[in-house]
């Protein structure tokens, strides 16, 4: 189909579009379950914010735990990238994440209000600026690994190249910058969100 030849050079686009409809659906779905899934799962409550309050946070392991669990995952989707199925793989980690994120930003807001967005920007903030843009590029090159192995002529680079084995040399030497920045979001996450999620509690 033309349509879907036109959405695989757009990757990027689709997979924003896809978060952004994700996160949509995950405000809904909190707010029409939030007996079940908030109130009965004790999600963000004060209790669980008195322990991270007063609690301390071993930054040099959180950083390794991190970094386990954000590296760990990029080497999966990779892995899956080879496969038919990284298309759908990356379809569904970017469906995933809206969702996610969209539920824990309506569970923060039912709970506290307008200083539940202020609780979520704290617990999001530095690494989210670089969070963000290196999982869309990740996301986008699993989709681009993937095709190019399976459906390289779907791809401009690949009429350009004239070279499969070239395209798939390219694409793979951009894995490490990627990871390269999701270790940056770690170092962010794991040592200097720490403080900022103390300092903002105080006020809860």
């Amino acid at each position: 189909m033309r349509w879907f030849r036109q959405a695989e050079l757009k990757q990027g686009k689709v997979l924003a579009v896809i978060a952004a409809v994700g996160f949509v659906a995950g405000l809904v779905l909190m707010n029409m379950g939030k007996k079940a899934l908030l109130y009965n799962t004790g999600l963000l409550s004060e209790y669980t914010l008195y322990d991270m309050k007063y609690s301390g946070v071993d930054k040099h392991a959180f950083f390794l735990y991190l970094l386990q669990k954000r590296v760990g995952t990029a080497l999966i989707l990779a892995v899956l990238s080879t496969t038919w199925l990284g298309l759908a793989a990356a379809w569904t980690g970017t469906a995933w994440l809206g969702v996610s994120f969209g539920m824990l930003v309506m569970a923060s807001m039912l709970r506290y209000g307008l200083k539940g967005i202020l609780l979520i920007l704290a617990g999001v903030f530095p690494q989210i600026l670089v969070y963000f843009p290196a999982a869309l590029l990740l996301l986008q090159w699993s989709c681009e690994f993937c095709t190019a192995i399976y459906y390289p002529e779907r791809l401009q680079e690949f009429h350009e190249m004239k070279d499969k084995s070239l395209l798939l040399r390219k694409k793979a030497l951009r894995f490490p910058i990627l990871i390269g920045a999701l270790v940056f979001g770690c170092l962010l996450e794991g040592y200097i969100n720490p403080g900022i999620m103390t300092g903002l509690l105080k006020f809860f």
